[in-house]
């Protein structure tokens, strides 16, 4: 079977696995449901509700169980599971984060066991296995060579030996880079995460580049501009100053680092005009409309995610190629977050009005 009538074949597989997907009228039940257990039993009714247990915390496991099984399944039929799993890998680079800034919290606190690995904040849904990178991690900070991300091996069988090797590159550079820039920044463990997000984007780029995949550049471009807007709302409202502005901007946006960071000491006004006559304008400027009434920035969160589900929607419609199967993947993982949110707000005991709100339109 060629490389076209692959994806023809796992679009087709897709097709019959979208019509199982949770429809608006479930998660309308799920939002009103009276009682967690009766929460538990309507996520029963779908994909996510393998088995019953009615646990206050179960629900996350349940959750991650489906997306493997997913994830799985889209690398078993995908004509290039490196490219379909692409955002699969945002899970390793969330595991790199975890393991090094638990290990670095031991180190400076004195603490010489390997208990402190990062544990329930680990992901199961990388490609990468968490043991060797836990490994890696111990030995970047036991002051030996740089680590290549040899060690690091694949969890899972599909992702080819190429990819896995870059894969695995990228994610202990990232730990390395991480390290050095939480050293020589007063230990702040913000500049692991600000590290490790920008070279996770460097990791998505350059995979789209080699498969000369216009389309997801296309969406990461936009994910960068929009994100660093939402980073720069964040940043202006707290009063940090243009340094910290530069060590937490993503890279590969339309709208440059540098083109921000010249106009981030001016006012509101003249900063946000950056964003005008941009196809961001309308998502920019309710944002902070929002913001200045409210002084929180969940309109723009909620509004941005709008927009990249919109993009996610676009792609499924296709009837070929790559798109329709990353689209399938993105939304499933839209799917789990929109049931994470709806958990938390039932265990946090929030009026139905509210989590509504705070859901709509952003997952559709």
């Amino acid at each position: 079977m060629g490389f076209d009538d692959r994806f023809a074949y796992a679009v087709g597989r897709i097709r019959a696995l979208e019509n199982r997907m949770i429809d608006q009228a479930k998660f309308n039940r799920m939002i009103d449901a009276e009682s967690h257990d009766e929460l538990v039993r309507i996520l029963g009714e779908t994909e996510f509700g393998g088995e019953r247990d009615s646990r206050a915390n179960a629900y996350e496991r349940l959750i991650d169980a489906e997306l493997l099984r997913v994830h799985e399944l889209v690398a078993s039929i995908s004509a290039d599971p490196a490219l379909t799993g692409v955002f699969r890998a945002k899970h390793d680079f969330h595991n790199m984060k975890a393991l090094l800034k638990a290990a670095l919290a031991a180190r400076d606190r004195g603490i010489t066991t390997s208990s402190a690995t990062g544990g329930r904040a680990l992901s199961a849904l990388g490609w990468l296995d968490t043991d060797s990178m836990s490994r890696a991690v111990e030995g970047m900070l036991a002051g030996g060579p740089g680590e290549s991300g040899g060690e690091l091996v694949a969890r899972s069988e599909w992702l080819g030996d190429a990819e896995q090797r870059m894969l695995a590159a990228a994610v202990a550079n990232a730990g390395e880079l991480g390290l050095a820039a939480y050293e020589a920044r007063g230990r702040d463990p913000q500049q692991i995460d600000f590290v490790i997000d920008r070279e996770s984007f460097r990791y998505f780029f350059s995979l789209a580049s080699r498969r000369r995949a216009e389309a997801l550049t296309e969406r990461l471009t936009i994910t960068v501009d929009l994100t660093n807007a939402l980073t720069c709302l964040r940043m202006r409202a707290m009063g940090k100053d243009v340094g910290f502005a530069a060590d937490a901007l993503l890279a590969g946006g339309a709208i440059s680092e540098a083109v921000l960071l010249e106009a981030y000491g001016r006012g509101d006004d003249e900063f946000w005009a950056l964003f005008r006559s941009t196809p961001y304008e309308t998502t920019v400027n309710d944002g902070v409309q929002a913001w200045k009434t409210t002084g929180s920035p969940w309109a723009m969160e909620t509004s941005i995610a709008r927009t990249l589900v919109a993009i996610t929607a676009g792609w499924r419609r296709l009837d070929m190629g790559y798109e329709p199967v990353l689209g399938y993947v993105m939304a499933r993982e839209a799917e789990a977050d929109r049931l994470r949110r709806i958990f938390l707000g039932k265990m946090a005991k929030l009026p139905t009005k509210v989590i509504r709100e705070r859901l709509g339109g952003a997952y559709a």
